[in-house]
Formats: C-alpha cells, structure tokens, sequence
C-alpha cells in the first residue's frame, strides 16, 4: 500500500511530470509499477510457487454441471471417493455438491441447476493457511478456486493440501522435534534461536499454539540435529520447561530423563 502511494504520489508529481518530459521512459515506467501494484492487490509479493490456492490445485478432481442429475452426481462422487465436488457452468463457479444433500434428495432425476448448493470457494492468491483453515471449518475434503470475479480455476484436495504442508514444516528434513510450554509473555524467537545456534543446531521449523486454559503456549522446535542433548541442557539452563523431546530412538520426556539420572547416581554410588 505505501508503494503504492509513493508511485502515485510520484507520477503525478508537478515537478516529475516535467522531467518526464526529458525521460519519458522513465516516466512509463513509474506508471506501470504503480498499475502493476494496483491489479496485485496492493502488494508486489505475489510469485510463483508462493504457496498460493493456484499452487494446490489437483488435476484429479473433476466438476459436475447443471445439466448434471442426482444419479450420475452421485456415480462420480463413488468413483473419486470424495464427499464434495464443484457444480460448474461454463467458466462459472456455481457451487457445491455434496453426497449427503444428494443422498437426501427425494428426486433422483433432478438436475443440480434446480437444486440450491453452498458455494464455499478460495480465491487464487489465498494463501495454504486460509485453504486449510476454510476446509478445517467446514469439514470438507475439497476446496474449490476461483479468480476475483468467480471464474472456477480448479479444486485443492486433502492429499495435496497435506503433501504441500508437509513441505512447508520440512516433514523430510531428519532431526528432533523438541517441545516446550511456556507463558506468552515469556516466548523470545530470538533467544530460542540463539540456545539452538549456539550448539551447532539450525531451527528448521517452529509452531506456537495455546495449549491451555491457564493462557499457556506450546512451541514445538524442528531443529537440523538427530541429537538434541546439547540444546536440551541450554534449555534447562535458562528454565525453559521441556515437554518432550523425539528423537530417533522415540519419546525422552522429563519424568523418565529424571528417573534415568537418578538410576545411575545410585549405580555409582
């Protein structure tokens, strides 16, 4: 929005608007940015492979239309074992079928044109997390996409909603999750990031949540390490409460790393 702003401010400047005269490519230039930024939405960030909705679309998913009856709708949600799919006409969204509603319907020959469908959709440039979060709230297996006007782009399934999460929480990446709990006031990225640098470890991915009703956070840290022994003991050096760990071996949580020290403690004495 301030880019925004500054190139309108710019182009329509008195004293730019005559040495656009001198350079008017550089004038032109200035123009197009600022409408470049206008048709993104106010912003310049939007690029390929951004984990946008337009990013998760599956080609497997196919739509019904409105000459589309009850029967046959129901044939091709057997066939893709899913419980939704998009009611298209032409290029237009319409909206959604589902095997419950069509299973309720009385006339098995109706067309879906004259039946009334929920048109739950994203748009292109929503980003992964809203895609999740719309299929989260309305329990749907599907999510269909769409341009500003309504033009049907294509549907994100669960299977590559969860592949593209998978790769955004570096699923792949060998190393231990470590979790930790504490209050809201109390959680610092930077000195998180530091206890972990500090033993030669890199966070490859962080997570917050609220846990419980007391107003309590959870972190769970992926870090770029198998052992996370190091880290765990600048951990507990500067308080944090250590939920669990994994680890390749499993699950080390506090209780059954207290009662390890306190066995070999009596085994040496």
């Amino acid at each position: 929005m301030l880019l925004k702003k500054y190139l309108f401010n710019r182009f329509t400047d008195a004293n730019f608007k005559a040495s656009g005269k001198k350079y008017p490519e550089k004038r032109k230039f200035y123009v197009s940015l600022y409408w470049f930024t206008e048709y993104k939405n106010n912003t310049i960030y939007s690029n390929v492979g951004a984990m946008t909705a337009k990013d998760l679309i599956s080609n497997d998913i196919p739509v019904l239309y409105p000459e589309t009856t009850v029967t046959e709708a129901l044939a091709r949600l057997e066939e893709t074992r899913l419980g939704f799919l998009p009611v298209v006409k032409g290029e237009e969204y319409i909206g959604m079928a589902s095997e419950k509603m069509l299973l309720e319907t009385s006339d098995a020959e109706q067309e879906l044109g004259n039946l009334i469908l929920s048109a739950p959709s994203v748009k292109s440039e929503s980003h992964l997390f809203d895609v999740l979060n719309q299929m989260t709230q309305l329990s749907v297996d599907m999510m269909p996409v769409t341009t500003q006007d309504g033009h049907y782009l294509g549907s994100v399934d669960r299977k590559n909603l969860l592949k593209h999460i998978s790769t955004i929480c570096n699923t792949g990446q060998e190393g231990a999750v470590i979790l930790l709990e504490m209050y809201p006031e109390d959680y610092s990225l930077s000195e998180l990031a530091r206890l972990v640098e500090d033993n030669n470890c890199k966070i490859m991915n962080l997570l917050t949540y609220p846990y419980s009703e007391n107003g309590m956070l959870r972190i769970s840290i992926k870090i770029d390490c198998v052992d996370a022994s190091p880290v765990l003991r600048s951990l507990e050096r500067f308080n944090y409460k250590i939920v669990c760990c994994y680890q390749q071996q499993g699950v080390i949580d506090e209780t059954l790393r207290q009662r390890f020290n306190e066995l070999m403690y009596y085994l040496e004495m």
